[in-house]
């Protein structure tokens, strides 16, 4: 009699584990744990590669490439010297790189590309504005202490991180 009761016991807890499992045929888990399926329209494509991205980050391409698309992101898990943990790759060939936080540790496009003036602090806008009417940027870099701002014609006008300028590089 005890080994009916223990088989029947473990055989009722079998299809009760196996029930928790089952999913519909759409792939969504129908078990009493799982969650219900979304209907909520989400406007991010599943497996859309800016998922990996801080909120920061997404804000930043929104507000200052809202033409572009997201192309590539590639999560580095472990930050590079600069800090830079995500690479993203726009549709119009500019190259992000941002750290931890969402914070962009570098810019750059290809020739023909310019980065908008947009992304720099007020006083740096207002020095090359004012330095280099006729050129555009081409690459951005902050580093620990100073950024560096390439313009279309070579020149780097480098600036403290709080927008003061420091010197150029030819």
């Amino acid at each position: 009699m005890k080994k009916l009761l223990i088989l029947g016991s473990a055989a009722l807890m079998m299809v009760a584990c196996n029930n928790q499992n089952k999913t519909n045929d759409t792939g969504v888990a129908t078990g009493t744990d799982a969650p219900p399926p979304s209907t909520e329209n989400s406007t991010i494509a599943p497996n859309n590669p800016a998922d990996v991205l801080p909120h920061a980050a997404k804000e930043f391409i929104s507000t200052h490439f809202p033409n572009t698309t997201i192309l590539h992101v590639e999560n580095k898990q472990n930050p590079t010297t600069d800090g830079t943990v995500f690479e993203v790759e726009l549709s119009d060939k500019t190259d992000i790189d941002f750290d931890k936080d969402g914070e962009w540790r570098e810019i750059s496009a290809e020739d023909g590309v310019n980065i908008p003036m947009a992304v720099l602090a007020d006083n740096v806008q207002s020095h090359l504005k004012s330095k280099y009417p006729n050129l555009t940027v081409r690459s951005i870099d902050k580093d620990i202490d100073v950024m560096a701002v390439e313009m279309s014609n070579d020149v780097d006008v480098i600036f403290d991180l709080a927008g003061k300028f420091l010197r150029e590089e030819r």
